[in-house]
């Protein structure tokens, strides 16, 4: 049994990255006493989720949540990746497969061969395939994938899973904090007011605020470095849109006049929201270009965020979680992404026992989580600078203007020696945005550069994705395959267990 540093954890803020904290303190660390407290005056913000690969891992092996209870309780669609309307006719699609992006250009002159997974995306078809006795099989081995989740429903479902868990709870507004002195000569919490005037303490604190940043802001004054020179956007429009029973297996990121509309596919409708900067748009003019391009459009509500970091992911004796440490906005679908990291890093800097100096070293902490945001906010900087689809003032002043200048030398070397993944060159913090995803947005996009020598001849290019073809040609629809997932329950079992597939090795590196 695991032991954490300190006896007692309050969790401020519900939410998604509130019960994401609660839930893997408790499955780390048995014996420690974690409180969620949140006020139901707060409303959740409830639009629909889409997540990456990590996701699936963290749920079922990290926290131990029973896949099938979870599928029931919150009806998940999958997501193999992102489809951009963007850049050429016709967009490209980002699957998190990335497969043989060199081979593809080389002979295709386009990525949209690359994978089994781009080509299911194409199909609109899920993991799931016929054999020839009329039996299916999993692809899952083969395909990573992550959920479109309604987050009001998945929160539902995780509070009811960190009571099971042991997870205390309270209903209270915060009214003040109190500091006193800490032992390391920096400020620490000393507890919390409520409204009512009662205490809570803690001996350790976790801010899941949201963009309030109750502690690690207000509180502990953590400077909080912008991201607006690079990402324009600050508001949503966001709405439910009825769709004609087709369950599209990606998200779709949709060029529009004044930044880009996402449609979050759920089995019921889709989750559409219109991500857009109020430099050059106002509401008005954002739902009256999202409902022309979205037939149906039921009432819609608006979400302002602003994109950027604080320099602290702990201060004293507390650590900011999700949106109160940081944001980037949803183009690539980080914010759960960097919630399972930041969580995966609390929990190793609590433990009594650790793997390695650094789990409890603050400042490499503090630069290692901020480089991993920074790096984020550059690559959907990429997206921006180089998206040539629409003439819009928005969009002339993105290739203009965006700053990406933490990515300048890795686009330079795209330019002279062509695709990194294909040179495995090291780009990012961790490999579902590393070199593979900016070679998918500079290849898709258009941007010059050399080309790789590919690795195999034009015969065994064709071979291989004929044979990806036919299997994509007898895979089930989306909506059917999940049902297919659903009626053979060992498909998911296997995936989770299998040691070397891919979900057990995102697990070797969240522990």
């Amino acid at each position: 049994m695991r032991r954490s540093l300190v006896g007692s954890v309050g969790v401020l803020g519900g939410g998604t990255a509130g019960y994401f904290a609660a839930l893997a303190l408790r499955a780390r660390f048995p014996e420690l006493a974690v409180t969620v407290v949140e006020s139901s005056k707060i409303p959740i913000i409830g639009v629909g989720e889409a997540t990456t690969p990590p996701l699936v891992t963290f749920l079922h092996s990290y926290l131990g949540i029973d896949v099938h209870e979870m599928y029931r309780e919150v009806v998940p669609t999958w997501k193999l990746g992102i489809h951009f309307e963007w850049g050429p006719p016709g967009g490209f699609d980002y699957p998190f497969s990335w497969g043989d992006l060199a081979d593809a250009e080389a002979h295709d002159g386009s990525i949209q061969r690359a994978s089994i997974g781009a080509l299911l995306m194409q199909g609109k078809r899920g993991p799931i395939a016929r054999k020839d006795d009329d039996g299916v099989v999993s692809l899952f081995p083969a395909v990573r994938f992550a959920y479109h989740l309604d987050n009001r429903r998945f929160v539902r479902f995780l509070k009811k899973c960190a009571d099971r868990a042991g997870v205390r709870y309270r209903d209270a507004e915060i009214a003040d904090v109190a500091t006193r002195p800490g032992p390391r000569g920096e400020a620490e919490i000393a507890h919390l007011k409520t409204v009512d005037g009662e205490e809570l303490a803690f001996d350790f604190y976790v801010d899941c605020t949201g963009f309030r940043s109750l502690l690690v802001g207000k509180t502990f004054g953590s400077a909080f470095t912008s991201y607006a020179s690079t990402l324009y956007c600050d508001r949503a429009v966001v709405a439910d849109v009825p769709h004609d029973g087709t369950i599209k297996p990606y998200t779709l990121a949709e060029t529009m006049d004044h930044g880009w509309c996402w449609n979050i596919p759920m089995r019921d409708v889709d989750h559409r929201g219109y991500v857009y900067s109020s430099a050059f748009c106002s509401e008005e003019q954002a739902v009256a270009e999202m409902r022309a391009k979205n037939p149906g459009m039921g009432p819609h509500w608006s979400v302002k965020f602003r994109s950027g970091r604080h320099a602290h992911f702990t201060r004293g004796n507390m650590a900011a979680i999700g949106n109160a440490y940081g944001f980037v906005e949803p183009l690539e679908s980080t914010a759960l992404h960097m919630v399972i990291i930041e969580v995966t890093r609390l929990v190793k800097l609590l433990d009594a026992d650790p793997t390695s100096p650094e789990d409890h070293d603050r400042d490499v902490l503090d630069r290692r989580i901020g480089a991993h945001w920074d790096y984020l906010r550059y690559f959907l900087g990429l997206h921006y600078r180089f998206n040539r689809r629409l003439d819009t003032p928005f969009w002339r002043a993105c290739r203009s203007d965006v700053d990406i200048s933490g990515l300048t030398e890795v686009v330079e070397d795209f330019r002279a020696n062509g695709p990194l993944s294909a040179r495995n060159v090291k780009t990012a913090p961790d490999a579902i945005f590393g070199a593979g995803g900016l070679d998918i947005m500079l290849l898709g996009q258009q941007v010059r550069g050399a080309r790789a020598a590919p690795r195999v001849d034009a015969a065994a290019w064709q071979a291989r994705c004929a044979e990806r073809e036919a299997i994509v040609a007898r895979s089930l629809p989306h909506a059917d395959a999940l049902r297919a997932s659903e009626e053979n329950p060992p498909f998911m079992d296997s995936l989770l267990r299998d040691p070397d597939g891919w979900s057990q090795a995102l697990l070797r590196e969240m522990l």
